[in-house]
């Protein structure tokens, strides 16, 4: 790859500052997220437990059942569906049950259109061609099952007997030969976990916690973006007495890492708190308990039956902050990641906003429709607060500082009008609002306003973190022609769509870094943390830019990193190199300059021999930390980190494949 190309991709994976749709008339858009379907290592995409499924008495009509009473018909056999009329009756396809006989099988059906031929359902799906006799496992794959575990309804096609379609833990799935192979009716099924966002960021990458299938991530592929199950996080609710499992409100919030709640707050395996909810220890406790919890200098807690909590001291004091006077739910809280004494809440179907650690809370919901919201989130650069529930998604610029009321609040639902939005995520890099629609997936849509606040960025993963010497930073908000960094110059690489990317001058000293950027109306000053080193792996379009040291190629699913081989990573901010370099101008081909700090890399935790670390020839401000993997390195995704002088990168995942050619 040539120097310009590495910029251009980096460019078009940063920030699209976007304007307001109900300031110009234009409709808000949301674009969906994945689909509605999950990579589980399954026969096809996972979804949500289905509860049932059924056949019209023709065979033209499928029909699923889903969690909480929703019934959808497909014509297609599960190609397409649409919402069906609960109250509308239709002939059913004959099911013939066998008496249960005291064996492990939840149920037996005789396949009404195929003499001798039976189901049996359990955690397996069995089918027997004696009547009963003897009984074939058709879904057993190791350990595990090709179509997930727990086998709730058969329906059986009468147009077509060897067309059977099976309900489960794992949603839908289709076989045409009676059980031999299997296909997933789950992309086109409205039936995606519920779920909530864990982390966003400027890369692209989303994580999400579900309710059925665990934590999940986007993965890209030549055919576009899907969903993928990865590495369990721990419940909430793991680890933790009975007594407090049975307090674990649901569905249970998503926490800081080391953290758990039930009806008190544990980190790191010990309470914290004591009962938050003032609920005591009857049985109409069972299910009251903390619904929210963040932490950005302060810890703020809310709980179930309408109670904040603050603590100013890490955990070791609770000061109750605010209360319902209804007793209705905390729903979430929203931090300000840079003024710890700045939260929003929702709370008693209202919106919250203290600018004093909690001494008080301001009502903001102005003229906002009265509904069950159940997300927040706020904008710092544009002080803007947006709120999700069973109504849509609304948003209101109001000050995240100072106290006042809110200003109008605006509808942005758009066309996610289609039942309740659960959560709500902001990727301030990229200008993205994303929801959560229980059933329907994930949803993004542009901010409402621009975002005008300058700010400097890690070019590598856009990461808001210090700059170092010699590394690329892309600033936000500007289109320079000329840049200085602490009054040295500062070469310019790269310049559109709002933005700047440059490379800090490999001279620069000190703690902090003030950038000048002349841009064609005025002069700006960015001012940012400066350190010896600020290492940071490139990701482009939520992928780490690692490759394999062999072949040159990108590593991904589709193509692992092999154990016993090395990988390539692509890296910013590893500080001075020897001997000296111009900043701007790219590395050599032969002997390139190596950096001075102390270079080492880690794979889940587990230290990596580095094999060389040097400028990337080509480029500039890239360097390239060829690692090696082990051997016994199992397959599967793991974290790679990459330290300068003991100053981590992010942690990025590594797919490594089987040790086999």
């Amino acid at each position: 790859m040539r120097i310009g190309a590495l910029s251009t991709a980096l460019a078009w994976g940063a920030i699209s500052l976007l304007l307001a749709p109900s300031a110009s008339g234009a409709p808000v858009r949301w674009a969906q997220v994945g689909g509605t379907g999950v990579n589980a290592g399954l026969a096809g995409p996972a979804g949500r437990p289905v509860e049932s499924t059924w056949f019209s008495a023709d065979g033209r009509r499928l029909y699923a059942a889903l969690q909480g009473g929703e019934v959808w018909r497909s014509e297609d056999t599960g190609l397409s569906w649409t919402r069906a009329d609960p109250d509308a009756t239709e002939p059913l396809a004959a099911m013939e049950p066998i008496t249960a006989d005291g064996t492990h099988f939840r149920a037996k059906v005789r396949n009404p259109y195929r003499p001798g031929v039976a189901y049996a359902l359990g955690e397996h799906l069995y089918r027997s061609d004696d009547g009963g006799g003897e009984w074939t496992n058709l879904t057993a794959l190791g350990n595990g099952s090709v179509i997930g575990r727990w086998q709730g309804m058969i329906a059986i096609s009468p147009a077509d007997p060897s067309l059977v379609v099976v309900s489960n833990s794992r949603g839908l799935w289709k076989s045409y030969d009676e059980g031999v192979t299997w296909s997933s009716l789950n992309s086109g099924l409205p039936n995606f976990p519920v779920a909530r966002f864990q982390s966003v960021d400027g890369s692209s990458a989303l994580a999400l916690e579900t309710d059925s299938l665990g934590r999940l991530e986007l993965h890209r592929t030549a055919s576009g973006v899907r969903w993928r199950t990865t590495t369990a996080v721990p419940r909430a609710s793991t680890g933790l007495p009975r007594g407090d499992r049975e307090r674990v409100a649901s569905p249970e919030p998503i926490v800081p890492h080391g953290y758990a709640v039930s009806h008190r707050v544990w980190l790191d395996g010990r309470p914290l708190t004591g009962d938050l909810t003032g609920c005591g220890e009857g049985s109409s406790c069972i299910g009251q308990g903390i619904t929210a919890l963040r932490a950005n200098g302060r810890l703020w807690a809310g709980t179930s039956n309408g109670r904040i909590w603050v603590s100013r001291d890490d955990g070791s004091t609770w000061a109750l902050s605010w209360v319902d006077p209804d007793g209705r739910a905390v729903t979430d809280l929203w931090a300000h990641p840079e003024r710890p004494e700045t939260a929003l809440a929702v709370a008693g179907g209202r919106v919250l906003r203290s600018t004093n650690s909690g001494s008080s809370w301001f009502d903001i919901s102005g003229d906002l429709p009265d509904s069950e919201w159940t997300a927040v989130t706020g904008h710092v650069a544009g002080d803007s607060v947006f709120v999700a529930g069973s109504l849509g998604v609304y948003y209101s610029r109001v000050s995240l500082t100072q106290p006042g009321p809110a200003g109008t609040w605006m509808e942005i639902t758009g066309a996610l009008a289609k039942g309740k939005a659960l959560d709500l995520a902001l990727d301030p890099l990229r200008g993205r609002l994303y929801a959560s629609l229980p059933g329907h997936g994930v949803f993004w849509t542009r901010l409402p306003h621009v975002a005008s606040a300058l700010r400097a960025v890690s070019a590598a993963d856009l990461s808001q973190t210090m700059a170092a010497p010699g590394s690329l930073l892309t600033v936000l908000g500007i289109e320079a022609g000329r840049a200085s960094a602490d009054g040295r110059p500062a070469p310019i690489l790269d310049v559109g769509d709002g933005r700047t990317q440059l490379q800090v001058p490999f001279g620069v000293r000190g703690r902090s870094l003030s950038l000048g950027l002349q841009a064609a109306d005025a002069n700006h000053v960015v001012e940012m943390p400066l350190g010896d080193v600020a290492p940071a792996i490139f990701v482009v379009s939520g992928e780490a830019l690692v490759l394999d040291a062999g072949t040159g190629a990108l590593i991904g699913w589709e193509r692992p990193a092999r154990p016993g081989g090395s990988v390539l990573v692509m890296t910013s901010g590893l500080g001075a190199v020897e001997p000296p370099w111009p900043a701007g101008v790219a590395a050599p081909n032969v002997d390139a300059p190596r950096p001075r700090a102390r270079i080492e890399a880690s794979l889940d935790g587990v230290d990596l021999e580095v094999l060389s670390a040097k400028l990337a020839a080509g480029y500039a401000g890239v360097y390239v930390v060829e690692a090696a993997i082990p051997a016994a390195t199992r397959p599967g995704g793991a974290r790679l980190v990459i330290s300068a002088d003991a100053e981590p990168s992010e942690a990025v995942e590594l797919v490594i494949g089987s040790s086999r050619r």
